[in-house]
């Protein structure tokens, strides 16, 4: 979009039949209101001269692209199927108004109203292949967050912490929106998310309550039940209070897993709802505060997770450094304080500054969020990918937004956390560019391409070289793959399966190369390292060699920084 029109959507903006959309600080800001399809219709053509659907129609093809990484020829059949049997299965519980905001933005966009509910249940569709062993075709760990208030915070404000972890890296971000709906009947809600999207996976009402959603995987899944963005919807809709949210959200069984973050800003307090198809678990603040990543937390919920390794260990990574920083910082954090959390890079396993893999700022962070109701204030992050490093957070008035009060949006901003240097931003630029060029291009060559570059500007950040040894593994170029995955065992690991598995991908790669005897060598390194599931497997591969096939088991992961293999 040209300057010129970026100037006039700063001052005029656009309406469209009660609705409007101005743009403040680089955010997007666009008031619905009416019936359901009226803030449909309003949605789409408003959005439409901004940037048309491509928000909408990148989320249509997302799970196309993941397909095609595992097995391409199946993409197309794949996709199409389970659009049609989740929609089949479930678009009666496709809540009513939804379904009438879908399809007027469909018909405004010139698009078939089924594909609209299609991709209203993309986050069902993509949680339940994570569940039923389809890991490897499965989104990434997403989204950290906290809530603090009484005595962990200075003055007991209520101070709320949220990094959005997604794809659509250059989509999603650059159509950065706060998207304010004004039913007719019904109180108003607010989604931050992206221009061309009808929903999202934070927002908040005019109750004080505050939602956002955090990825879980779990076996227990199911084809039938509530779809994730009815009841989300539901809460902001409808609830009022922290226990109406809960009752919501436990309600009916659901078709995936998922944590639910609820915060009462008004009764002080908040509640994490994970959930699986047909369980439940309520996380209560302990001493004032609540964090939460990606992990359950009661036993009976933990035995239903998927046993891949590398997933819990992010999760628990993130979960332990936001745990730790908020108590070095009890009884003093402030609104100040936030950014610098929300950008934290370092790694707890390993005790040390890292750009990206196990860290609080990760790599696919999409929109980062500040809010401190009492101060009656909203700050979002706004920039490329992780949007956590931003120079500054843009500050935003929560009461001018659900007024739809353009003159009282604004109010002052934040400092960013400002934790990388300028050869540090260079580097996670070019691993952010090695991340689209493989997820959102199928463009190996190039991902390869921009991991070496990265390498050259951060030479002692392990996971650059460690990610393009394996893509060029899974991509059969064990030649060159090999020096790279020899690089990564000279790295000196602290956490013992990190270190365990680098011998392991090095040995795998010396065995498709027919090198068995120097492969046996690291695999009886892994084996030695108390390190399981990795170890097991180093200690089976001593009698049993690592083969070609076995590669269909292998995903490069950049959110992780490594690659997802089954053990």
């Amino acid at each position: 979009m040209s300057t010129i029109r970026n100037l006039a959507l700063e001052t005029s903006g656009l309406e469209c039949a009660g609705g409007t959309l101005v743009r403040r600080k680089g955010i997007y800001i666009v008031q619905l209101r009416g019936s359901y399809a009226d803030m449909g219709r309003q949605h789409a053509e408003l959005t439409s001269q901004v940037c048309g659907d491509i928000v909408f129609q990148y989320m249509n093809g997302l799970i196309k692209k993941l397909v095609a990484h595992a097995v391409p020829s199946l993409a197309g059949p794949a996709d199409s199927l389970l659009k049609r049997w989740f929609h089949w299965r479930n678009r009666a519980d496709i809540d009513e108004n939804m379904r009438a905001l879908l399809r007027a933005m469909a018909k405004v966009s010139g698009l078939d109203p089924v594909q609209a509910e299609h991709t209203f249940l993309i986050s069902d569709i993509l949680h339940y292949l994570a569940g039923r062993s389809l890991a490897l075709l499965a989104p990434s760990p997403m989204c950290s967050g906290f809530f603090a208030c009484g005595d962990a915070t200075k003055d007991g404000k209520v101070l709320i912490g949220r990094n959005f972890d997604f794809f659509g890296r250059g989509v999603w971000n650059t159509n950065n929106a706060i998207i304010v709906l004004h039913p007719e009947h019904g109180q108003r809600f607010c989604w931050l998310g992206a221009l061309s999207t009808p929903v999202s996976g934070q927002g908040f009402n005019e109750s004080g309550l505050v939602l956002s959603l955090h990825t879980k995987f779990t076996r227990d899944v199911c084809t039938k039940g509530a779809p994730l963005f009815t009841i989300v919807h539901d809460v902001l809709a409808r609830c009022k209070t922290l226990d109406e949210a809960i009752a919501r959200i436990t309600a009916k069984p659901r078709m995936v897993g998922l944590t639910i973050f609820v915060a009462d800003t008004r009764a002080r307090t908040a509640a994490a709802v994970g959930f699986s198809a047909h369980h439940a678990e309520i996380v209560r603040p302990e001493n004032g505060v609540l964090v939460r990543t990606n992990h359950y937390t009661t036993e009976e919920m933990k035995r239903m997770e998927p046993t891949l390794h590398s997933w819990r260990a992010n999760s628990y990574g993130r979960f332990q450094r936001l745990t730790e920083l908020l108590h070095e910082k009890r009884g003093t954090l402030t609104v100040e304080d936030v950014p610098k959390l929300l950008s934290d890079c370092v790694d707890p396993f390993e005790q040390r500054k890292r750009v990206t893999g196990s860290i609080v700022a990760g790599a696919n962070n999409v929109q980062s969020i500040v809010m401190s109701p009492d101060d009656n204030a909203l700050w979002l992050a706004n920039g490329d990918y992780p949007v956590c490093h931003s120079e500054r957070y843009y500050g935003f008035r929560i009461s001018a937004l659900l007024d739809g009060d353009a003159a009282q949006y604004e109010i002052d901003d934040l400092p960013g956390g400002n934790q990388l240097n300028e050869t540090e931003r260079a580097a996670v630029y070019e691993y952010e560019q090695a991340w689209s060029a493989y997820l959102d291009h199928l463009d190996s060559s190039q991902a390869v391409f921009h991991l070496l570059r990265a390498t050259e500007l951060l030479p002692e950040e392990v996971i650059f070289p460690r990610m393009a040894g394996i893509i060029l593994l899974k991509e059969k170029k064990f030649e060159p793959a090999l020096p790279l995955l020899l690089r990564n065992t000279e790295y000196d690991y602290r956490d013992a399966i990190m270190r365990a598995e680098a011998h392991v991908w090095a040995a795998r790669c010396l065995d498709l190369l027919g090198r068995r005897d120097e492969a046996a060598e690291h695999y009886k390194i892994a084996a030695a390292i108390d390190a399981p599931p990795v170890s097991n497997a180093a200690k089976r591969h001593l009698t049993k060699a690592f083969r070609r096939r076995e590669l269909m088991h292998v995903a490069p992961e950049f959110i992780i920084g490594t690659g997802l293999a089954k053990y």
